[in-house]
């Protein structure tokens, strides 16, 4: 479907299903929604769920020389919200960039938001640690040298290297990642393309967390401190600055969560990402907004 997103119409991919309280899902990098997929069925049996690629992911468009932002990608999330959420959405982000700029723009957005999660993120821009490979993504001559040989094979060494030993990341789904990713970018480079989040984070991220945490009326809660690259210093204390905040812990290991069902978040702390995304609508299902 298309969307008016800063005075432009783009094809923007856009799922919903299920009926009650509305969840807006936000995809991480380097994925898609898809990666929600697993979790869905299980949220729309009492909530109306809507997930969505950003612009530059998925099946959504990849406009040439296109200059992808962390504000435009919000903005996107704000009209969707305008166009399919009836009632004031719980937005959960696996990242959590965009949704602190949604937070940070309450209660002046015509997009108001009942509850904002965070899923192992790093609020902190100033201790965010990118990997080797995307350090040298953003240099220009050597990130443009890089895009021609980014293969399958070696998106998947990437991404693999963020998953826990417990959860391996799938080579059938890490495939459907990178052809999702590929499909319509003549160029081949849209993943250097859309690494310009880091710098942006980095200019932006603390007057972005403080104009957040000034934001007392929607209730937000950060989960899980074991996300590689986001420091030690970041993994503690973090909710502090949100009076209306609360902070969780997932058990020590380098898990990055991979596409599984919720299964076992009833018998102990959710380790993967569905398990976490239910477990975490379950912990604030009752949890006073007023």
């Amino acid at each position: 479907m298309r969307l008016t997103v800063r005075g432009t119409p783009r094809r923007v991919f856009v799922r919903r299903v299920g009926q009650g309280p509305t969840l807006l899902l936000l995809h991480g990098f380097p994925a898609s929604s898809f990666e929600w997929a697993a979790i869905e069925p299980e949220l729309a049996r009492q909530h109306r769920v809507i997930s969505f690629d950003f612009l530059g992911y998925g099946a959504s468009a990849k406009p040439p020389g296109h200059r992808y932002s962390v504000f435009e990608q919000a903005d996107l999330a704000e009209a969707i919200i305008a166009a399919y959420a009836p009632s004031k959405p719980t937005v959960i982000d696996y990242g959590a960039i965009v949704a602190t700029e949604l937070l940070a723009r309450q209660p002046e957005s015509g997009a108001a938001l009942s509850r904002c999660i965070f899923l192992n993120a790093g609020l902190f821009a100033d201790r965010y640690r990118p990997r080797i490979a995307q350090r040298a993504s953003l240099v220009p001559v050597l990130g443009a040298l890089l895009a021609r040989v980014f293969t399958e094979k070696l998106f998947f060494r990437t991404w693999d290297a963020v998953f826990s030993t417990e959860h391996p990341l799938d080579r059938e789904l890490a495939a459907l990642h990178y052809r999702a990713l590929r499909e319509n970018d003549p160029g081949r480079d849209i993943q250097r393309k859309l690494l310009r989040y880091i710098p942006e984070r980095a200019a932006n991220g603390g007057a972005l967390r403080r104009r957040a945490a000034r934001h007392r009326r929607t209730p937000h809660i950060l989960v899980g401190h074991a996300r590689p690259g986001v420091g030690r210093r970041d993994r503690g204390g973090t909710a502090q600055p949100h009076t209306r905040g609360r902070s969780g812990r997932i058990p020590r290991r380098r898990a990055l969560p991979t596409h599984r069902g919720p299964g076992s978040c009833r018998r102990r702390y959710p380790a993967t990402k569905p398990e976490l995304a239910t477990h975490t609508v379950a912990w604030c299902g009752g949890w006073s907004t007023r």
